[in-house]
């Protein structure tokens, strides 16, 4: 094989075109000779077949009766074919009976008995036959054919082949010769070509074409690869044109360095930048250019991107000779060609010094609030943690005051933001003129503050600045041509006597300040451990409660409410109680708040108002209440404005199936006043269900009576803290009677809640109050009492009441 790819195309283009033919050649000559030689043995076969069949046909009564005479008189037929050698008769226990020999071929016997004729070498075809007799075989015939004339023919052929073969390989030769001039001419005419172009480096030239066929073609591709190359060639000239415009307008200076640490070109961008006009800068001068505090950073990332080829990013101040310096960006990398050999370095570098006085202003910005300009909660914290580790270090106090704007949401709602934003802009000047140069006055969230007071002497201080703080919020501010009075609420904590950790300080005066609101806003109050106590006792109730919900700890109390005219039993008002596991039964006032708080009163409620109905209806349809009884159910203010009430209520009537008018809603009068227009409608959706609707605690509210009337309530609940004076409070007397007549002429029914004493229940009956409850006429009942009372006050009714 190697001898072979030696030689030149031309000669391999002989030697392939001759050896391909003469396989070729060879193959055909093989197969057709192999073909001939089979179809003549077949034939000779066949011949000698016919022969046996015909013959062993005649011989059976010759071979039965031992005719030795007819037997060869039918083996005398032998000779018709100059191919048989020898015939052979045997009988039936294989002994010769006679025989035939041709006279051309030399005398060979037939062995005497049957089983030698198998042991005897020969080249020639032979063939048995059995000689039989009504199905009997009593013979056999054995016939030879010589192979001479099918080996004659067979040798004929070969040299007839053989002779074409030799004219087809001389054919052959004279072809492949004539190939070779076809194919070496045109790639010898590209070679010259190409050795041209290389010498001349002119890829203009091209070879020339003197075929339309492949060779044709192929000439066509390589004048097409030279235009390629040379518009490549051209685009690479434009390119590095271009890059030296585009490297001398650049607003980037660029610069390159060699691998032995050398500048080899600079742009004069990186000129300006640096200062410098000398025309071959030194790479050392650069590095005496760079500030002292950065030059330690520099040097290390230099010797990473020369060392290890690390890639350069980063900021640094170059020093220009007025002592004045600039802020860059640094940017290199290392250079390899296509072996991976280093080519040097090349960098880029920009002066981002106005981008830097940006980020400074940003961040300026970023530390103090947009509207009112104090310090945001960011900044709040920062000093928080410095003013903490200061007092720690000086042995002195600090103090953290949360400040809470009382209402602000109602001025935003009434008003306007752009009204809200003004009275945050006037507190916070009110709040920073009230403290120290040195004090941090801060707006972390909307009407949130906090102020920090540093140095802090004693807590007589800190009360001191409180006070002015609440006397300074005391003074109306004008918005929109109003006057507007706003106070605040002011949690305080102090460190290190409260905590040193700024987390628990933040949460501390939270506390703190919402213990403010609880007493009524407008006031501050320091944090103190019963806070905290309070806050961990707040979230083990919300626990329990959700507890409670899941193990059904949850119980229903009744209180009748009795008509003050005949003292029969109107309906009841449901009442919830826990029955705690360890603590026994807990009242709604220790755990309604935290409900309503945490939104559990929503499971809560519909718990209440289903079982409420599914007990009193169970009563009603015993006929041991009357069947225009009411079981009232107090609604909270966020089950109230819970979009899926009105569905809820639905799904109770028809669930329980206790008439819609045997239901009353009870809400409380603070809870419509939130937002009136939104109450009535809901109201008006609760009415379409057909249940009753009453204002619970009347007259603890703001409530007036164009409020009143536009309400579509059915009953109104004159509040216990008016009834429980009477007779001894004039004015409660007043206002009770006052509220009883504005009722009726609204078409109201009248409840009095808190009756206790018989003084109460003549005043109420003088007054036409239409219900009353309390402990006068019996204490909340379980289910099961609440049926005995049911039962004894039926028998017990009459036309006046005793007690």
């Amino acid at each position: 094989m190697s001898l072979f790819r030696s030689q030149s195309l031309r000669r391999r283009l002989v030697l392939i075109s001759l050896i391909t033919t003469g396989v070729t050649l060879l193959l055909t000559n093989f197969g057709y000779i192999s073909l001939e030689y089979y179809l003549n043995k077949r034939d000779t076969e066949k011949k000698l077949q016919v022969l046996g069949n015909v013959i062993a046909d005649r011989i059976p009564s010759a071979v039965t009766f031992s005719d030795t005479a007819l037997i060869g008189n039918n083996l005398s037929t032998l000779k018709s074919d100059d191919a048989i050698v020898r015939g052979c008769v045997y009988r039936k226990d294989q002994t010769l009976i006679g025989s035939y020999y041709s006279p051309a071929y030399q005398r060979t016997d037939c062995p005497n008995y049957l089983p030698r004729v198998g042991t005897l070498t020969t080249y020639n075809l032979s063939e048995f036959f059995p000689v039989k007799k009504d199905e009997e075989t009593i013979g056999t015939l054995y016939i030879e054919s010589s192979r001479e004339q099918l080996l004659e023919r067979f040798f004929q052929f070969m040299l007839f082949s053989l002779g074409i073969m030799a004219a087809a390989i001389g054919m052959a030769l004279l072809l492949a010769n004539k190939l070779k001039d076809v194919i070496s001419t045109p790639m010898r005419e590209l070679s010259d070509t190409l050795t041209e172009i290389l010498n001349k480096g002119v890829y203009s030239i091209r070879a020339s074409k003197t075929n339309n066929d492949e060779l044709g073609d192929l000439v066509d591709l390589f004048n097409r690869l030279l235009t390629t190359i040379d518009d490549e060639n051209q685009s690479l000239k434009a390119s590095e044109e271009r890059f030296r415009k585009l490297t001398a307008l650049s607003p980037v200076g660029i610069f390159q360095v060699d691998p032995n640490q050398n500048l080899q070109y600079v742009n004069q961008r990186w000129r300006d930048i640096h200062g410098l006009t000398n025309d071959h800068p030194d790479l050392q001068d650069w590095f005496e250019m760079i500030h002292p505090k950065d030059l330690v950073n520099i040097q290390e990332a230099w010797n990473r991107l020369v060392l290890d080829q690390d890639s350069i990013a980063l900021e640094l101040r170059l020093v220009r000779s007025d002592m004045t310096y600039t802020w860059t960006h640094l940017m290199a990398s290392a250079l390899h060609d296509q072996d991976g050999q280093l080519l040097g370095y090349l960098g880029a570098i920009s002066d981002i010094s106005e981008l830097k006085a940006a980020q400074v202003q940003m961040e300026t910005l970023a530390f103090f609030d947009p509207l009112t300009g104090l310090a945001n909660r960011r900044l709040f914290k920062n000093r928080l943690v410095t003013s903490v580790k200061g007092a720690i270090r000086s042995g002195k106090s600090m103090a953290l005051m949360f400040l809470d704007m009382d209402q602000f949401k109602r001025v935003n709602d009434t008003l306007g933001h752009d009204a809200g934003d003004v009275l945050l802009k006037e507190v916070s000047n009110r709040l920073s003129n009230t403290v120290r140069e040195n004090d941090t006055v801060s707006r972390i969230g909307g009407d949130e503050f906090t102020i920090l007071l540093t140095d802090i002497s004693s807590v007589q201080d800190v009360r001191a600045v409180a006070d002015k703080i609440l006397k300074a919020m005391a003074k109306p501010i004008r918005v929109k041509g109003q006057d507007i009075l706003t106070s605040v609420s002011i949690g305080i904590t102090m460190t290190p006597d409260d905590s040193t950790d700024t987390n628990v300080l933040m949460k501390n005066a939270d506390l703190a300040m919402y213990s403010a609101k609880e007493q009524g806003r407008n006031n501050y109050q320091f944090f103190s451990e019963d806070m905290n106590h309070s806050i961990l006792e707040h979230l083990a109730i919300e626990k329990e409660i959700t507890e409670a919900i899941e193990r059904n700890q949850f119980t229903l109390f009744f209180q009748p409410k009795i008509s003050l005219f005949d003292y029969r039993t109107t309906g009841v008002e449901t009442l919830i109680r826990w029955q705690h596991p360890d603590k026994g039964i807990i009242t709604p006032d220790s755990f309604i708040p935290v409900a309503e708080e945490t939104g559990q009163i929503i499971d809560i409620g519909n718990w209440v108002l289903e079982q409420a109905c599914r007990q009193i209806s169970s009563l009603i349809r015993k006929n041991i209440m009357p069947a225009d009884a009411k079981v009232a159910v107090n609604l909270s203010a966020k089950q109230f404005t819970d979009p899926k009430l009105a569905e809820h209520i639905r799904n109770v009537l028809e669930i329980t199936g206790i008439p819609p008018r045997c239901l009353e809603l009870e809400i409380t009068e603070s809870t419509l006043m939130d937002d009136v227009e939104a109450a009535i409608s809901i109201m008006q959706e609760i009415k379409t269900t057909g249940v009753s609707i009453a204002i619970d605690d009347f007259g603890t509210g703001y409530s007036s009576l164009s409020y009143i009337k536009r309400f579509p309530i059915d009953v109104l609940k004159v509040d216990r803290s008016f009834v429980m004076d009477i007779p001894d409070d004039k004015n409660d007397m007043a206002i009770t009677a006052a509220v009883i007549a504005m009722a009726h002429k609204l078409d109201l029914n009248v409840v009095a809640e808190g009756v206790e004493s018989d003084e109460q229940l003549q005043y109420l009956r003088l007054n036409n109050c239409d219900e009353g409850q309390g402990y006068l006429f019996s204490r909340p009942l379980s289910l099961a009492q609440l049926h005995q009372y049911l039962v004894i006050a039926a028998e017990r009714r009459t036309n006046s009441y005793e007690i």
